[in-house]
């Protein structure tokens, strides 16, 4: 009959203590303080490709424009503040003139950066049989030292990421 007693009493008694679940708590707490920096670092690389090909299909678009429409097509870059636009260089001098077409300026989200390129310039120049006057990398990284490559060839006017 004991026993029968003892597991009455146990069926009874559901529910956690309080030193349970302050013990709970606490290494919740520390799964979570051990996590932050792992997610820090996630965000950042998630950052970093995501702008990366931003800035690779703003590359293709300025490509497509100049074949579609049988112009030269120029993007220019900043690595100073990590800004880049494209224009349609309708007289094919190089600079961008008060009635030709400019795309919306992008800026690199908070810690992405230019990391530096190989082109000639921070210019790159679409002809309108689509290929580049250039041919170069262009190298983007974020505050956790992790870069991404856009690599441009010039006599394609191919544009591809590693």
């Amino acid at each position: 009959m004991s026993v029968m007693k003892s597991v009455l009493q146990i069926a009874r008694n559901k529910g956690f203590t309080l030193a349970e679940l302050m013990v709970v708590i606490g290494i919740f707490g520390i799964v979570m303080v051990l996590s932050v920096p792992a997610i820090g670092r996630f965000l950042q690389s998630w950052k970093l490709g995501g702008d990366t090909e931003e800035l690779a299909n703003l590359l293709r678009k300025a490509r497509s424009a100049a074949v579609m429409k049988n112009i030269d097509a120029v993007l220019q870059f900043n690595t100073g503040n990590g800004e880049y636009f494209y224009f349609e260089d309708n007289d094919g001098d190089g600079s961008k003139d008060s009635d030709e077409y400019q795309s919306e300026t992008i800026t690199f989200s908070a810690g992405i950066r230019f990391n530096g390129h190989t082109l000639p310039d921070t210019k790159v120049t679409f002809k309108p049989q689509g290929n580049a006057m250039e041919s170069g990398t262009i190298t983007v990284a974020n505050v956790h030292g992790r870069t991404r490559t856009i690599s441009l060839y010039g006599g394609t006017g191919n544009v591809s990421v590693n």
